[in-house]
């Protein structure tokens, strides 16, 4: 059963289409502002989700363009906005679909069964040579130099600090630069959120309070370059994150 997770301020259409998906067997999850979406997508991991245009404390869009800065997650529009511009703005951004209101509970259904079709990412992960390692073995890092190099970028373990192709320096701060270097050490290993808590208390984590999904969110924007985002640090729905770039140490 796919998760959807619905973004819509208007309660009665809200409730309509929660209702038809559900019917539609779905398991849907349901937001009316920016802030309750994050709170309850970090909470549910969705398939899909299902953005208003306007709402009382943001835009769709810019939730769109967030959200494609740190997942693949499936993205539709369900707007009563006809303008042209628009609709090729949240394409551009990263959506898969844009559904103009009112729209029928078939019709919506059948569009988000196309857009999961079209989605990717698992596919994409399905065939990627993940090591076959026991959970156990997942924390055990593989034998590396002090110099790292993976798509343009060079790490120095030892000195703690991370370059670009130009070789300027990006600064991180030192939860995110150990958190880059957990996951250099175990490529293409998909590390679930309390492997990358235990790796990362044992790093100069003591007393960090926020969530790993943040942590990630704020790598993938330092990794990523005017041209091309950050495509190397997957999320693996309903299991955690996986570094997928190839390295070579000295």
């Amino acid at each position: 059963m796919k998760t959807v997770l619905m973004l819509e301020d208007d309660e009665d259409l809200r409730s309509e289409t929660v209702e038809a998906l559900e019917d539609a067997r779905f398991r849907v999850a349901e937001a009316a502002t920016v802030k309750e979406f994050w709170g309850r997508y970090r909470e549910v991991q969705p398939d899909v989700v299902i953005l208003d245009m306007s709402l009382p404390d943001g835009r769709g869009m810019e939730v769109a363009r967030d959200l494609r800065r740190e997942s693949d997650v499936a993205i539709l529009f369900l707007s009563g906005m006809n303008d042209e511009i628009d609709r090729i703005v949240g394409l551009e951004l990263g959506a898969d679909d844009f559904v103009r209101k009112p729209c029928s509970p078939r019709e919506l259904t059948a569009r988000i069964n196309s857009v999961l079709r079209r989605s990717r990412p698992a596919r994409e992960l399905q065939s990627m040579p993940v090591e076959a390692v026991s959970p156990a073995a997942q924390e055990e890092p593989v034998t590396v130099g002090e110099i790292v190099r993976f798509e343009g970028f060079r790490i120095n373990l030892p000195a703690m600090e991370l370059y670009d192709s130009l070789d300027q320096q990006i600064v991180l701060t030192t939860a995110e630069f150990d958190l880059l270097k957990v996951l250099v050490e175990r490529p293409r290993r998909v590390l679930t959120r309390d492997i990358l808590l235990d790796l990362l208390r044992g790093e100069n984590w003591a007393g960090y309070d926020r969530t790993i999904d943040g942590l990630v969110s704020r790598l993938r924007k330092k990794l990523s370059t005017d041209n091309e985002p950050c495509g190397f640090l997957k999320t693996v729905r309903g299991a955690g994150y996986m570094f997928t770039a190839h390295t070579e140490t000295t």
